[in-house]
């Protein structure tokens, strides 16, 4: 009998008796944990380096907060000891599988008190305790557990809730813009406000819901952009430059788009030019193939279309140095990667010109300019933060030395300065 078609990747083997014994959530992480193991050199099966990321590829089905309290639990009943900082909060994990190590890394006393162990620490099937204490590896049974362990940690969201830097973080690395984020904030807060409840899981609640939002704003957009297309070619076709009536013919050698054509590709920011060279490449095609149809306006406007993406894709993309154009700004990612790295905006923009100006001067070429000025600003970043942050006994000298930046030997010797 062949497998049902919606098992096309995959599978995680798990086990039954694990799974009645410990939990389903907690047995499904430790075979995780357990295949990670598999993969290491023989000298190292007690123990697993696993990234963050790796761990997040392996269950797209849960969050993070989802993870952190199964993982919480199974080191409450001894089934995995941590060493380091508990998961999101460090790139990579280090984690033991051999239960006389007592090295292990206590759980966070927050942790503790937002995950505490559920149910009996007993082993049912075996009648043996599998909860260990964290730092002494001792059994405990569940009843010896602090009182505050009893209880989550549950609080409702205020009007000035922000989400946590991981999850915005998360969010950009899928492609999220920080505006669209933002933007969903206000929404957010108050239907988490109408719905009521206390929770303790509002990052990954606000993570999923802007990963939602942006799925349906970018199909709207899309079925907005193929509609307008659409309306677009029907008018072309009801045109009277070519009647809907008339025969499919092959095309003629001194065919042209229509008006409303040109018109079209010119509103989609197309260069006039790219639109003239392609006519020739478009009619000696279709010569030579020798095909009939009725609307070769509405070919034409697919034909550049594409040609226009793929020389786009291209020119942004390009292997070919170039010098750098008089008019050249930095792109708005520049600008973006430069704030991330908690750079002033405004400082960026006021090295554009002098950055222009040298490379002009200069007359030399590169693939890309965008990488050149990002180096440029972070340098002249460092500089600036070097100037403010000396000791009083050096700041006087240095500032005799070294010209301010509004002086004109200053600018000359940023100029001057080829090491970016």
């Amino acid at each position: 009998m062949s497998n049902h078609p919606l098992f096309t990747d995959t599978t995680i083997p798990l086990s039954v008796t694990l799974a009645a014994t410990i939990g389903l959530e907690e047995a499904l992480l430790l075979t995780i944990f357990n295949q990670a193991a598999q993969l290491q050199p023989q000298s190292q099966r007690n123990g697993i380096r696993i990234s963050r990321e790796c761990l997040r590829q392996q269950l797209p089905f849960w969050d993070d907060v989802t993870i952190r309290r199964t993982l919480a639990s199974l080191i409450e009943k001894g089934m995995v000891q941590l060493h380091g900082p508990m998961y999101p909060e460090s790139a990579e994990m280090l984690l033991g599988f051999d239960s006389q190590n007592t090295s292990s890394q206590p759980l966070p006393s927050d942790v503790r008190a937002a995950y505490p162990p559920q149910g009996n620490s007993q082993n049912h099937h075996s009648g043996q305790p599998v909860a260990h204490s964290p730092q002494h590896g001792s059994p405990q049974h569940g009843s010896q557990q602090p009182s505050q362990h009893n209880t989550p940690r549950y609080s409702s969201i205020g009007t000035d809730w922000k989400p946590s830097q991981d999850t915005l973080t998360r969010l950009q690395q899928r492609g999220i813009g920080q505006s669209f984020v933002w933007a969903q904030l206000d929404s957010f807060i108050l239907h988490a406000q109408e719905a009521g409840p206390n929770r303790n899981d509002w990052n990954a609640r606000f993570f999923n819901h802007v990963k939602n939002q942006w799925v349906y704003a970018q199909n709207d957009a899309e079925r907005q952009k193929q509609f307008q297309q659409e309306r677009e070619e029907q008018q072309l076709n009801r045109s009277g430059f070519k009647v809907a009536q008339d025969e499919a013919a092959p095309i003629q050698p001194s065919w042209r788009p229509s008006a409303d054509a040109l018109q079209i590709l010119q509103r989609a920011d197309i260069d006039q030019q790219f639109i003239e060279d392609a006519i020739p490449e478009f009619v000696l095609y279709w010569s030579e193939r020798g095909d009939a149809v009725k609307t070769w306006n509405t070919k034409f406007l697919q034909h550049v279309r594409s040609q226009w993406a793929r020389y786009s894709a291209s020119m942004e993309h390009s292997n070919v140095p170039m010098p750098i154009d008089r008019n050249w700004q930095p792109s708005s990612d520049c600008y973006d990667i430069l704030a991330m790295a908690h750079i002033d905006t405004q400082f960026a923009r006021e090295r554009v010109a002098e950055f222009v100006l040298y490379w002009r001067d200069s007359g030399q070429v590169h693939n890309s300019w965008n990488s050149r000025f990002l180096q440029y600003v972070k340098q002249q970043w460092g500089k600036r933060l070097a100037q403010s942050g000396d000791a009083h006994g050096t700041a006087s000298n240095q500032s005799a030395a070294q010209p301010g930046y509004t002086t004109a030997e200053a600018s000359v010797q940023r100029l001057n300065d080829t090491s970016w």
